[in-house]
């Protein structure tokens, strides 16, 4: 019997401009196709460009085409049938398949695209989903749409159960009262941003940021340290990072960033005197990495420098072989934690919060931790 054809309505793959320039082309590659693959997602599963395609276009080897394929495979977007097309996930549940139930899965796309703990949630969790027979899907939004009706009626479609958001923003409150209106169960997790909404599960890293500066601290390296903050928005590190210190005795100055030449911001920071640099925002540093990546890697090898929110990548660039101080969070322990919770109810049952502790890495290399895409 011949095999039922899956129909394609793709958009054009994007121009070649951004992956010609791009000193690592696996990297740039993977975040193209990301993009392509998150916008072009429909109600129904369809075709995705074929590997071949996607090499003549952006005249690729295909071997690298092949290794991002595997790695949209792992993230959930694409799925290849033996013998068949590359197949672009859908949105819709097959309700006959025997599941425990369906989730939910409410995703910034810009953050996914970009911080690379975030994208590692998702990641992680997605796949803790499917292995323990829950429905997953990621419905991705750009950042005016967190708090619409269109985000609301998406999630309505889908039919799921349960909708787990991780770093809900503050435009989140709207969407929760939709949710809650429809009947539909919603799990906050807090990550490196003020909660807006109750959280069930919380990620902390006061514990780990001690640890790192104390040792700081210690091997007498921390006589004056730099904050460098995004202007006009704080993070919960960013909250207890001045008392924190106070109490250890170390100075500290602030310096933000407020839109200028990502460049000419860097060598700035390389130029000052100071005995070490905090970035307790994942979002600037992330910013920072895709804009100016040999800066940062100049940065990184001038000042000690501690990543409070995790390691970051560089898509454009080889992540450079330098010691840095991090905090790190165990995401398939917390994956796995929540869906085990899913399974047992504590996760409606309990009242919470479920608390992870992040761990300090210190005089570690960049390259280790840095997310391979």
């Amino acid at each position: 019997m011949a095999r039922k054809k899956t129909p394609r309505s793709l958009a054009p793959l994007p121009g070649r401009r951004a992956f010609e320039q791009a000193p690592h082309k696996s990297e740039a590659l993977t975040e193209i196709l990301r993009g392509a693959a998150a916008k072009n997602q429909r109600e129904q599963p369809q075709a995705f460009y074929s590997m071949r395609e996607v090499a003549k276009h952006f005249r690729a080897q295909l071997s690298t085409v092949s290794r991002v394929y595997k790695r949209l495979e792992q993230e959930g977007l694409l799925s290849r049938v033996r013998g068949s097309k590359t197949i672009l996930q859908g949105l819709h549940f097959d309700r006959q398949l025997s599941v425990r139930a369906f989730v939910g899965l409410p995703a910034s796309l810009p953050a996914f695209v970009t911080l690379q703990d975030y994208r590692t949630f998702f990641i992680r969790l997605r796949r803790e989903l499917r292995l323990r027979g829950f429905a997953a899907a990621t419905a991705y939004f750009e950042r005016n749409e967190a708090g619409t009706e269109a985000l609301s009626a998406r999630l309505k479609t889908y039919e799921v159960d349960t909708v787990i958001w991780f770093q809900p923003p503050e435009e989140a409150k709207e969407t929760a009262l939709r949710l809650a209106d429809m009947g539909i169960r919603l799990i906050g997790v807090a990550n490196d941003s003020i909660p807006t909404l109750p959280c069930r599960y919380q990620i902390r890293r006061d514990a780990a940021t001690r640890a790192l500066l104390a040792d700081w601290k210690a091997r007498n390296t921390a006589g004056r340290v730099i904050l460098v903050q995004l202007k006009d928005e704080r993070s919960v590190a960013e909250e207890g990072l001045p008392a924190l210190l106070d109490e250890l005795e170390i100075e500290w100055s602030v310096v933000k960033y407020g839109g200028q030449r990502s460049e000419a911001f860097l060598r700035t920071l390389q130029r000052a005197k100071t005995d070490g640099i905090i970035f307790s925002s994942s979002a600037l540093a992330s910013k920072f990495c895709f804009r100016s990546p040999t800066a940062v890697t100049e940065l990184l090898k001038a000042h000690p420098v501690a990543l409070i929110n995790g390691p970051v990548g560089m898509p454009f660039a080889r992540v450079p072989d330098v010691r840095v101080d991090l905090v790190t969070v165990d995401w398939q322990l917390v994956a796995e934690r929540i869906v085990n919770d899913l399974i047992t109810q504590d996760a409606f049952l309990q009242p919470g919060p479920t608390i992870f502790e992040a761990e300090a890495r210190l005089r570690v290399s960049l390259s280790d931790f840095a997310q391979s895409l």
